[in-house]
């Protein structure tokens, strides 16, 4: 009686579970109902646009977001929310490439929201035909498709890695540039291996002459094996020049292959160094972003060097009249608060106008003319 009790019990509360369960597999589906119902009527009745970032340098703002809807005859307003294509707005955006990034969606009350992250100027490039601002991430965007943002100018004779028409990051540039060069190393390897084999059938060919060196056996005339000998020295003669001349043959190819491969190597070394250099140059840059006092002082980094002279830099600052030589990119930060320190503890006791030269070249010294 006790276990019938029990039992019931148990199915009762299953039971129980089992209604709960379908109440609210119910209500979901009817919630989807509704919402989808919803959707296929509810028609959209603005677009709101937020621009991200920027807040010293912006690039964008909401007036050029919605110049750019106009542009790509995008009109949203007055369609039906389910209709709006939101993959095909959020690429329109982020085809301009002062946008780092685009999100796009439909509220239930019918709004379009637009948010935009805009990219962060670190610098502007104008040497050499080229125009172009560099973000802090080694982005590179042309000056002429965005608004004019008020950050320290690239002057100088620098050689980039990249050309003056290109959109994107310079990394990326250096990925391709290696890639290509270690497929040809690749390449040049596969075209080594039919020297290799002409080398191997040549010292075959030479073994094959030395086996033919004839035997005397009694059967043989002495007198008839001397000719023999005779022509068998002439034959391994002409076998040792042929080979010869072969081996200097392949193994010149073989070398001039060799050659090219050490070639693609140092241009492999000569772009990562390069662009280790571009990275120190971005670390300046962003060390002055993140100073309220050197963002305020430099106004202009001279850069000279690049492809295969080091990269040199030097700063224009807004006070005094001199220039500061930092020198080649390596300890930059260091460089930098050495400079800060004689700023504090030099120029402002000596005055501002005293020297119109100042290097750091050198670790720990700062040398003024």
């Amino acid at each position: 009686m006790v276990k019938g009790i029990t039992m019931l019990k148990r199915v009762g509360k299953i039971a129980g579970y089992a209604a709960i369960w379908i109440i609210i597999i119910v209500m979901v589906v009817w919630a989807n109902s509704l919402s989808n119902k919803h959707a296929a009527e509810q028609v959209v009745t603005g677009t709101n646009i937020s621009v991200e970032g920027g807040e010293r340098h912006p690039l964008v703002d909401e007036q050029a977001v919605r110049s750019w809807l106009k542009e790509q005859k995008i009109h949203p307003e007055g369609e039906i929310a389910s209709n709006v294509d939101i993959a095909a707005i959020e690429q329109a955006l982020a085809g301009h490439n002062a946008v780092a990034e685009a999100n796009v969606y439909v509220t239930r009350d019918g709004s379009v929201e637009i948010d935009i992250a805009q990219r962060e100027p670190a610098a502007r490039l104008r040497i050499n035909g080229f125009d172009m601002y560099i973000t802090e991430a080694g982005y590179l965007l042309p000056a002429k498709d965005v608004f004019a943002a008020y950050v320290p100018v690239i002057t100088g004779d620098y050689k980039p890695l990249f050309g003056r028409k290109y959109m994107g990051y310079a990394k990326d540039v250096v990925s391709d540039s290696i890639a290509k060069l270690e497929e040809r190393i690749a390449q040049l390897e596969e075209d080594k291996l039919p020297q290799l084999k002409a080398l191997k059938d040549n010292n075959a060919q030479l073994r094959e002459v030395k086996r033919s060196a004839p035997k005397k056996t009694f059967m043989v005339k002495k007198k008839d094996h001397e000719v023999l000998v005779e022509a068998y020295k002439e034959r391994l003669s002409k076998a040792v020049a042929a080979h010869s001349v072969n081996k200097r043959r392949i193994m010149a190819e073989i070398a001039a292959l060799e050659q090219e491969q050490e070639r693609m190597r140092h241009k492999c070394e000569d772009i990562e160094r390069q662009y280790d250099e571009f990275c120190a140059m971005l670390d300046l840059l962003r060390v002055v972003r993140e100073s309220k006092f050197w963002r305020a002082e430099v106004v202009q980094i001279v850069a000279t060097g690049g492809g295969k002279e080091p990269l040199q830099l030097a700063i224009v600052p807004r006070s005094g009249r001199f220039t500061i030589d930092l020198g080649t990119t390596e300890n930059l930060s260091d460089k930098l608060l050495t400079l800060q320190r004689f700023y504090n503890n030099g120029l402002n006791n000596i005055g501002w106008d005293k020297y119109r030269h100042i290097s750091l070249r050198y670790k720990g010294q700062v040398v003024c003319r």
